[in-house]
């Protein structure tokens, strides 16, 4: 587990004692690199009917997933310059629920291996994560299109603040991923960078930076912070002890 991932143990395990979290995985998280999906993402643009062509149309289905995601991170830890996701934890707010996303991926050429721990968490969990003195410090909103067909998903990102969409194809099998890819004409396209790191690279490069906040996101974080409090407050109103 310390070796998969090591964000787990280093800020999740020590609040555990006294946590209350109900932690919902169908997998072993020490073998899920073994079931790890391989991702190719891209910056091409590509056409609804291009995707369609490289799915199987009797199986596919599709859905729209509309997200936020907060990063929080303890101040005083040592930074190289960058925000990196191995700084923060992640919490993913969606239709109205709260997550929190461990990823540690591994990058083999153009593939992203995505080893993942996922769990639901309440909003009082996340308050008390800034409590615990966790502060906002960057956020990703987005809008994914996702087509899937039960042996790929190809996902089609939508970043605000982000001129052109981003398109990924996953799936658990190395060689399907890579003929989808080449099939859509990816080849010579990929990045392996992570949407944190799109999103802080998109911003003015002389945009200030306060207490490690970039000041064009500070505004909309305080608005989160504020929302997940919110949340909490209406969670103690509705059940009382």
């Amino acid at each position: 587990m310390t070796t998969v991932f090591p964000l787990f143990q280093q800020y999740i395990e020590p609040h555990l004692v006294d946590a209350h979290l109900k932690i919902q995985n169908d997998f072993d998280p020490v073998l899920s690199p073994e079931s790890s999906p391989f991702v190719l993402k891209s910056t091409k643009q590509v056409s609804y009917q291009d995707i369609l062509k490289v799915l199987d149309g009797s199986k596919v289905c599709s859905s729209v997933q509309n997200f936020t995601d907060v990063y929080l991170r303890l101040p005083g830890i040592p930074s190289n310059g960058q925000l990196t996701e191995g700084e923060c934890i992640r919490v993913r707010i969606c239709e109205g629920r709260f997550a929190v996303l461990i990823r540690e991926p591994i990058r083999e050429g153009n593939f992203i291996i995505q080893p993942k721990v996922d769990f639901d968490i309440s909003a009082s969990t996340v308050a008390g994560l800034l409590k615990l003195g966790y502060q906002a410090v960057a956020y990703i909103e987005a809008s994914a299109v996702i087509y899937q067909d039960g042996k790929i998903l190809i996902e089609v990102d939508h970043l605000q603040g982000v001129t052109n969409p981003y398109i990924q194809i996953k799936g658990t099998n190395k060689e399907i991923v890579s003929s989808a890819a080449s099939s859509l004409s990816l080849d010579g396209s990929y990045t392996t960078k992570s949407y944190l790191q799109i999103i802080l690279e998109s911003l003015p490069v002389d945009d200030n930076v306060t207490a490690g906040i970039h000041n064009q996101q500070a505004a909309r974080l305080q608005e989160l912070v504020e929302f997940i409090q919110s949340q909490m407050v209406c969670l103690m109103i509705c059940n009382p002890e």
